[in-house]
C-alpha cells in the first residue's frame, strides 16, 4: 500500500514523551503482538480499520455505535495519537487500538479476507501533480485492500478534495477491484447522510459551507 509521508519528529515535541503513557492503548512498534492481537479480537469481532484517524473523533463514535466491532485507527503524528488516546479514555472506550505504522505494512500482519471496513476520510489531498505520487489511494493501494477484506467487507472513502474524488472513481472505474455501491457528490444532502459518522475535518468543511464527497465499494471477487 503506498504511504503518505510522515511529518518529520520534532525535537521540542512534547508528545514524543506523552505517547508512552497510552502504550496499552498504541502499537508503537504498529505491528501488534500475536497474542495482544488475538486476545483484542477475541470472538471474531468485525475488524474496522480507519486509516490516518487523526485525533480520533469518528474512531469514537463509530466504536461508541458499534461497540460489537474491534477498530484499529492508523495515524503517524505523534499529537494525534496521544490525543485519541486520551479521548477513548476519557470515554471508556475498550474497542479501538491505535498503531503508528505506515499502510504499506498492513499485509505484514492482517490477513488475507479479515477486514470487514476500511475507512480512508479526508486524507492529504497532495493537490499539486507533482506530489500526486504520494496520495493514498492508487492502484497498488486498492489491489492490496481488495485482498485484505473480506467479500462481504466494504471500502469507504469521504474528501473535501474534488479533483482528488474524481480521480479515485476513476479509478475504480479503471481497475476490477471493487465496485461502487453508493457514491454522492455531496453527502450531507444525499440519501446517505443519516448514516454518516463525522470526522473532524468533516465538521470544519461544513461549517465553510463544502460539499463532502462520499463512495462505498465492495471488493470484486479475487
Amino acid at each position: 500500500m503506498t504511504p503518505e509521508t510522515e511529518t518529520p519528529i520534532r525535537g521540542n515535541n512534547p508528545y514524543t514523551q506523552s505517547i508512552h503513557e497510552h502504550t496499552d492503548l498504541i502499537w508503537m512498534d504498529g505491528v501488534p503482538p500475536q497474542e495482544e492481537f488475538e486476545s483484542f479480537r477475541e470472538g471474531d469481532h468485525p475488524l474496522v480499520l480507519d486509516l490516518g484517524c487523526g485525533a480520533g473523533n469518528f474512531l469514537r463514535d463509530s466504536a461508541l455505535k458499534f461497540p460489537e466491532e474491534r477498530f484499529i485507527g492508523f495515524e503517524l503524528r505523534y499529537k494525534r495519537l496521544v490525543l485519541g488516546a486520551r479521548k477513548m479514555k476519557k470515554w471508556g472506550i475498550s474497542n479501538v487500538r491505535l498503531s503508528k505504522m505506515r499502510a504499506e505494512n498492513l499485509g505484514k500482519w492482517i490477513g488475507l479476507e479479515t477486514l470487514d471496513r476500511v475507512h480512508v476520510n479526508f486524507p492529504d489531498p497532495w493537490p499539486k501533480k507533482r506530489h500526486r505520487k504520494h496520495r493514498m489511494i492508487q492502484a497498488p493501494f486498492l489491489a492490496d485492500l481488495q485482498k485484505l477484506l473480506k467479500q462481504t467487507g466494504v471500502f469507504q472513502f469521504k474528501t473535501d478534495h474534488k479533483e482528488y474524488f474524481e480521480s479515485v472513481v476513476e479509478l475504480l472505474k479503471e481497475t476490477s477491484y471493487f465496485e461502487v455501491v453508493e457514491l454522492s457528490w455531496d453527502l450531507h444532502h444525499s440519501e446517505y447522510k443519516d448514516e454518516n459518522i463525522y470526522t473532524e475535518f468533516e465538521r470544519l468543511f461544513l461549517n465553510k459551507g463544502m460539499p463532502v464527497y462520499h463512495l462505498k465499494a465492495r471488493p470484486c471477487p479475487l
